[in-house]
């Protein structure tokens, strides 16, 4: 059975997805591969040069993450642009790799741009944590250092948790502590489990 797991920047996927692992899910995270593919030496590392300039480029060669997303976060084209490139390769990693587990098997995959990129058509459910724009802003500014600005660029290129709860199929509420949490992913893999013999989403 394949999950889409999904949700706004900050709301605790990672989280989510590692509470889910506990219960017995295989666990795919598409931004661990985001960062496979744009590995030094790569072909989509060239390209995302030649598209948006040495800039985008560390000292060491490796890609500068930080200064990539002010530049994509900013402006919807050249957004659109980096999606162009590295999606397709992303794509394929995951297929290959949700391809070596059986169908008996609860396989989660990680997809911040689960409905954008139209991944939820090879998942039977989908997943969307929520969180309060506030708190999920908090979150992000302490883990990542960032300004409160760049969050908020970030942010409003994303669904809003409004359009996460109504298109998901089972929404995780994340804003009330670990306990909470764990119960809510508790009644979430409980659902995933009674339903895991049922089609691919339309």
């Amino acid at each position: 059975m394949i999950v889409g797991l999904t949700g706004g920047i900050g709301s605790g996927k990672s989280a989510v997805a590692a509470l889910l692992r506990e219960r017995g899910a295989v666990i795919i995270d598409t931004d661990a591969i985001a960062r496979e593919v744009v590995e030094p030496g790569s072909p989509v590392l060239a390209g995302l040069r030649a598209e948006f300039g040495d800039g985008v480029i560390d000292a060491n060669g490796a890609l500068d993450r930080t200064a990539l997303a002010k530049i994509a976060f900013a402006d919807d084209r050249k957004r659109a642009r980096l999606n162009e490139l590295t999606h397709p390769e992303i794509l394929k990693r995951v297929l290959a790799r949700i391809g070596q587990h059986a169908p008996s098997e609860v396989v989660v995959v990680v997809v911040p741009l689960l409905f954008e990129s139209g991944f939820d058509k090879n998942c039977q459910k989908v997943v969307a944590v929520v969180a309060p724009e506030a708190v999920r802003l908090r979150r992000v500014m302490q883990r990542d250092g960032v300004a409160e600005a760049d969050v908020r660029a970030r942010m409003r290129s994303q669904l809003s948790d409004e359009d996460y709860e109504r298109r998901a199929d089972v929404v995780v509420r994340n804003d009330r502590g670990e306990t909470e949490l764990g119960k809510a992913v508790d009644e979430a893999w409980d659902t995933l489990v009674s339903s895991s013999d049922r089609p691919t989403r339309t």
